[in-house]
């Protein structure tokens, strides 16, 4: 892997009490790594590498759908007919559950056989993904910066299960950044790897420099933070008065 060659202090602003996860995918085996022992789900990891030193893992590590989203191996028939969620309750019939096969994000077949996890000042290489896990209000400044400079819209796709899926794959192979809520996806509920209520910020290495560059950039102080309530719908009032006098001049 290519050693790390982005600025990340900018986060060091936020005095996050959950580090910043870097998660890079790769054929070749990780050098200067401990490969993690078995026993945790894939979803867990974040939570494994928020609190102790770098590690990989690969296939026989995986404990769930880990190989299947990975690409690493085929899922098995009852899985892709629905029959789980059927039987956990989670969907009225397979049907509904099937259908969440069709979309589910994936790496292309046997192209990652392992996958590397630290945290944001361990992280020695460039992440694939990046993955926030914030309450909202310190999450405000992240996504304003999605897009202060170029004026794209958030993101937010998962589903009822395997949020993994979401919350690792999808950015990569999309390039999009995405979202989601602890507590809304049924195995990490299920698993209790975070209190409900957090922003999960999954940021692909596509987006990370423009996410930096306008941290760094945009003022953090803005005037809704301090004027509110009626004051700003007032101030809200005057300056679009002052606003429209000042087109009609031009």
């Amino acid at each position: 892997m290519k050693p790390n060659n982005q600025d990340y202090s900018i986060f060091e602003k936020f005095k996050f009490d959950r580090r910043p996860v870097g998660v890079k995918f790769t054929g070749t085996k990780p050098e200067g790594f401990r490969r993690l022992k078995p026993g945790l789900f894939f979803c867990e990891m974040l939570k494994e590498a928020q609190n102790n030193p770098p590690f990989y893992v690969q296939q026989e590590d995986l404990q769930c759908v880990e190989s299947i989203v990975l690409g690493m191996a085929d899922p098995e028939p009852f899985i892709t007919a629905g029959l789980v969620g059927e039987a956990d309750d989670l969907f009225e019939e397979a049907r509904a559950n099937r259908k969440l096969y069709q979309f589910l994000p994936t790496m292309p077949k046997d192209s990652v056989q392992y996958v590397t996890f630290a945290g944001l000042d361990e992280m020695t290489f460039n992440p694939d993904v990046l993955v926030v896990t914030t309450p909202a209000e310190k999450a405000q400044p992240l996504m304003r910066a999605i897009g202060y400079s170029s004026g794209d819209m958030w993101n937010a796709k998962g589903t009822a299960a395997v949020a993994c899926s979401w919350m690792y794959i999808y950015p990569v192979i999309s390039g999009e950044i995405n979202f989601n809520i602890t507590g809304i996806s049924l195995g990490m509920q299920a698993l209790e790897v975070f209190p409900p209520g957090l922003i999960l910020l999954s940021i692909p290495w596509t987006k990370i420099p423009m996410i930096i560059h306008n941290l760094e950039t945009m003022s953090w102080d803005l005037i809704s933070h301090k004027v509110t309530g009626e004051a700003h719908k007032e101030r809200f009032k005057k300056l679009g008065a002052e606003l429209r006098q000042k087109m009609a001049k031009t």
